[in-house]
């Protein structure tokens, strides 16, 4: 099918500035070059025209950003796009000749994912990267982990001057990379197959260091990879992760992949950071920083969403770019969390934009207001015709950060509107638990009642606003302990899996006795 192969080799240096490519059947010219500056993190970034050397035809550009981290560590991320319309295929090589001797590869073993269709996302066909590769020498080391290949278009609806959705259209997944021993040096082929007028992306991450220095935590971790892949980002960027999109958005496509801020965060990687302290999760929680300061160099204000969903276009007149109050506050808490493990202390500082963000919501009268409170809608764009639903989990979420700032700056203005937010909460009460026990997804402005409930992501929220209103001297709320029982029965019938975390919550607060014996318990 990819009946046109040029093979682009590296010369000299990949380890920064100096990495230079040449083509064996094509002329690479260097038309633009840049050094971009983050903390923590530096990008090299180099982009060639490729063309033929014999005929006048351009190929198109291929273009490879080195993003060398704090520890000496570094991402190589690769892009192909394809500008002609025949399908061609980039063999890009790079040799290593440091005396290494001998290689290993442990493979991800993707082919225990089970793409299961999702009533929201549909089916994912991603999977995982292509494996872990470590490189020996008598005085030599290296530890690579290889992605696969993601061949994609770019889909654009414009709606004016200011006003543009953009996603990508996964074409398909490919996993073509080898490597061979030859003569004096170890070389890694990781082919780039483009269709025609399309995008072809790879990345690397390269250690002189080994990335994990336990093989039981490699081992927990592939585990949880395969279990959770569609929770977990494979596809990475230098302008950041794709993460699998719902069929509701715009353009349309059952295959819609976007910087999905749900997911940008890495979550996941920094759990596993804190506990096992792997270089891996720690070169992942370096990367996705610099992720959201290539969205946003100053990270001083919400980030808006820059796709699309024809649900809140449809119902509410919402179109991209608008805000979603859940996706910012996971950047918010993300930035909170790895201001402390990687001394970072102004990342901290920065988090504080989505405090202001809710009061700013306040002030325009955003929300559904209750006898003696309000509950902040979930979005907010500047097409909006209505005002939209309030989740449970995102206003329980909104008070909980609200709380967690008040406590580090003392601005009355954040504990006020907390506090605003739990009445809202609390005036609805016994209202928010459905016939099942279970707790309803969302209120309407119109006080009606819609969805169904995150498994534990609404129960986690609850028990650490019980948590944090005890800390800033308030008393628990008999309301929020009332739908935590009902939620945890709830689980405990249907034999939901909780993790062990929740489990030590519950304890914790006096609610062991509902998960006493209880036998469908996860680690993560």
């Amino acid at each position: 099918m990819f009946n046109k192969t040029i093979h682009i080799q590296i010369e000299g240096n990949l380890y920064g500035e100096n990495a230079e490519f040449q083509g064996n059947d094509v002329k690479l010219e260097k038309i633009n070059s840049e050094t971009k500056s983050f903390v923590k993190a530096k990008d090299f970034s180099t982009t060639y025209q490729l063309s033929s050397r014999i005929l006048p035809r351009t190929y198109g550009k291929l273009t490879v950003t080195i993003r060398k981290l704090d520890n000496n560590d570094f991402f190589v991320f690769t892009k192909f796009e394809n500008n002609t319309e025949q399908p061609i295929m980039i063999d890009l090589s790079f040799p290593f000749e440091k005396d290494f001797t001998n290689y290993e590869v442990t493979r991800f073993h993707s082919e225990k994912i089970v793409h299961e269709h999702d009533t929201t996302l549909g089916v994912d066909p991603t999977s995982t990267p292509h494996g872990l590769v470590e490189l020996k020498g008598p005085k030599t080391y290296a530890n690579l982990v290889v992605s696969k290949n993601y061949n994609s278009v770019e889909l654009t609806k414009e709606y004016n001057h200011r006003q543009k959705s953009q996603l990508r259209e996964l074409i398909d997944e490919h996993d073509g990379t080898e490597i061979t021993k030859k003569e004096n040096s170890i070389i890694l082929n990781v082919p780039h197959f483009a269709e025609g007028q399309s995008l072809s992306e790879s990345w690397i991450l390269h250690s002189d260091q080994p990335l994990f220095n336990k093989k039981v935590n490699f081992e927990e971790w592939e585990k949880h990879t395969l279990k959770e892949y569609k929770k977990i980002n494979k596809w990475y960027t230098a302008e950041g992760p794709y993460g699998k999109l719902p069929w509701s958005i715009e353009p349309g496509t059952k295959l819609g992949y976007g910087r999905y801020f749900s997911l940008v965060h890495d979550r996941r990687h920094v759990d596993h950071y804190e506990r096992t302290k792997e270089r891996y999760f720690y070169d992942f929680i370096v990367n996705s920083a610099v992720n959201l300061l290539v969205y946003d160099s100053k990270l001083n204000k919400p980030i808006q969403t820059e796709i699309t969903s024809t649900w809140l276009k449809d119902n509410y007149g919402i179109i991209a770019p608008y805000y979603d109050t859940r996706f910012n506050e996971y950047l918010a808490i993300h930035l909170k969390r790895i201001s402390k493990l990687l001394d970072v202390p102004e990342y901290e500082e920065m988090a504080l934009f989505y405090a202001d963000y809710l009061l700013e919501q306040v002030k325009k009268k955003n929300f559904i207001k209750t006898d003696h409170g309000y509950l902040i809608s979930d979005f907010y764009g500047s097409t909006q015709k209505k005002t939209t639903h309030t989740s449970l989990n995102h206003a329980l979420g909104e008070m909980n950060f609200l709380l967690d700032s008040y406590e580090k700056t003392k601005k009355e203005e954040y504990l006020t509107v907390a506090l605003d937010i739990q009445k809202g909460i609390e005036d609805i009460g016994d209202k928010w638990i459905r016939d099942n026990k279970d707790l309803w997804y969302q209120l309407n402005p119109d006080f009606t009642f819609h969805g169904k409930d995150y498994p534990l992501l609404t129960l986690e929220d609850l028990l650490k606003a019980q948590k944090k209103l005890v800390q800033v001297d308030l008393k628990r709320s008999p309301i929020f302990d009332r739908l935590i029982t009902s939620k945890t029965q709830y689980l405990v019938n249907d034999k939901i899996e909780i993790t062990r975390k929740v489990v030590t919550s519950l304890q914790e607060q006096g609610y062991g006795d509902l998960v006493k014996d209880y036998s469908h318990i996860s680690d993560y």
